[in-house]
Formats: structure tokens, sequence, C-alpha cells
């Protein structure tokens, strides 16, 4: 099977010297391959610009996160530009950038992070940059002139526009311009949970009538309002996204590593057998259990 993650902060995790040495990391190859030999396992790893975007004690954070691949690659990780290239029974990871400031402020840059095999690219995280405002900011503008050439660019290059942190003008406005699909890379029900990271209906059905994508986020404060979640809690929200139209345009989006709290029974990486087993025992067929896993991803990639 399939099985893929659409977003994960383990390279930022890895680089971090701050970090308590003794906490453990949601995500290793032990945890990619706990499935068997046979699975087909991709991992998202983005190249995060950090809370203070690249700025601060964050200047040349993208840099050390590259060097934290290069390691990662020398122990037996692969990194990988389609599924396609994925190996079963290996721990095969997909480039993707979570915040607009790695493009310094200069859509041609795309072009060289396409080179290094990016394939997503949130165009922004919880700070103001040049092209997009946040969910969790205040400005209810859209995309401005630079982020709308940052689309057409990211277009033109075959990278997915990801609309998780942005703010609903700035989903509004990537819906209309974007030539190619987009995708929310991880995201949840803002009906089931009132977070300004989520999704309204009205935001998940547009972006599965343009045959986007949904990444379903298992951190517990975008999944309960009372932040107290376990596998269940996650399911309701896949649910809840296939009853809208979005059977054939979810996954999974765990945020692993990138998160403090984790659903109960989904702590990580190697725990995503559980979810699955739970769609089985709430109704979920074997179909759309595996369309889940990576089979909606594999589709969303190739059309972009």
């Amino acid at each position: 099977m399939l099985i893929c993650d659409t977003h994960a902060d383990t390279l930022f995790a890895l680089q971090d010297e701050a970090r308590d040495p003794d906490k453990s990391f949601d995500i290793t190859a032990e945890r990619l391959t706990a499935g068997g030999e046979n699975d087909v396992r991709v991992q998202a790893f983005a190249l995060w610009t950090g809370p203070e975007g690249l700025r601060g004690k964050d200047v040349g954070l993208i840099d050390r996160e590259m060097q934290v691949l290069e390691r990662l690659q020398k122990q037996g990780y692969r990194q990988v530009r389609t599924l396609e290239e994925a190996q079963a029974g290996q721990p095969n990871i997909l480039l993707t950038i979570e915040g607009g400031e790695a493009f310094e402020s200069c859509p041609q840059t795309v072009d060289a992070f396409a080179l290094w095999g990016v394939r997503l690219a949130a165009i922004v995280w919880n700070n103001e940059n040049s092209f997009a405002y946040p969910a969790m900011g205040k400005n209810d503008h859209g995309l401005t002139t630079l982020g709308r050439r940052l689309v057409a660019r990211m277009n033109k290059r075959h990278m997915g526009v990801d609309v998780s942190h942005l703010n609903a003008a700035g989903v509004k406005d990537a819906l209309n311009l974007s030539k190619n699909p987009i995708l929310a890379s991880h995201s949840c029900c803002r009906a089931l949970c009132d977070h300004p990271r989520n999704l309204t209906d009205e935001q998940l059905k547009a972006l599965f009538a343009m045959d986007g994508y949904v990444g379903v986020n298992f951190f517990p404060m975008f999944l309960s309002p009372d932040q107290k979640a376990g596998i269940d809690t996650v399911v309701n929200h896949i649910d809840h996204m296939a009853q809208l139209g979005g059977e054939k345009h979810i996954g999974m989006g765990s945020d692993f590593d990138g998160i403090g709290l984790h659903p109960e029974g989904l702590e990580h990486a190697g725990c995503v057998y559980t979810l699955f087993e739970r769609m089985k025992a709430r109704g979920f067929s074997d179909e759309a259990i595996t369309d889940f896993a990576g089979e909606n991803f594999r589709r969303y990639l190739a059309r972009l």
C-alpha cells in the first residue's frame, strides 16, 4: 500500500540545538518502515522558515535544514521528486516549503527550489510576508501582486500551491488564480473545530471541486475545541470532509515533529496503521482507506 503524509517539521526539529535532547522524534526511519517491506511510505519534510520568518535567530535556517536533509540521506533516507521514484520498505522523503519567505520576495526563486525537488509550498506561515497574509493574523487582504506572480510561477513549475496557514481572502484568490489544483497540506474542518487555521465547508467544497487535496492535521488544537483528541476525533474530520465530496481528495498531513500534543493513539509515525484500522471499523471501505492512505495524493501530484 502507498502511504503518504504531506506535512512534517522534522528537518527543523533535527537542526534545533535548543531542543530537549531527551525528547523523541515523531518520525524516524524505523517508524516510517514499521509496516513492513511491501508498503511504499512517502513522508513530506518541510523546509520551515521558522517563527521569525528567516529573521533574527532564523537567518540561515533553510541552509541548516538542507544540511540535515543531506545527513539523513547518508543514513538511508531517500529523497524522491515523484511518487514513482519511491521504494517499498524504505524511508522516502518528499521536500516541501512552509513559509514564502524562502522565496526571498522573488517568484523566480521557485525555479531553484523546484530543481532541489520541492513539490509543494505554503506561501505563508503565521507571519505576514511579501506574498500573503496568515490565517492567524488580523489582515483580511488577499494575495499581494507578488503573491499572484508567485502562484503563476509555481503553476509553471508544477509545484503545489499550499493554502494551509493562508487567510480566507488569500485562499479565495488562490482558488480563483491557480491554473493547477491547490492543496492544504495540514488542515482540518472549521465546522468541527472553530479555529482560524481550519477550513470552512465552503472552502473545502471549492477545493475538492477543483481536484485539490487536503491533508488532515493531527494537532489536537485543530481537532477539538477542548484540545482533547483521539483517533476517533481524527476520523470525525476525515468523515466530514468525505461527506463534503472529498473522499478522493483527502489524506494525512500529520504535522509530526511540529506539534506538542498528539491525539491519543497517534503519537508518532508508526501509529498510522491504527488510524486505518479505526477508519475500517467506522465503515470506510478498503478502497476509501487505500485512497486516503496515499492514492489520493498520488493522483493530486499527477494533476500538477
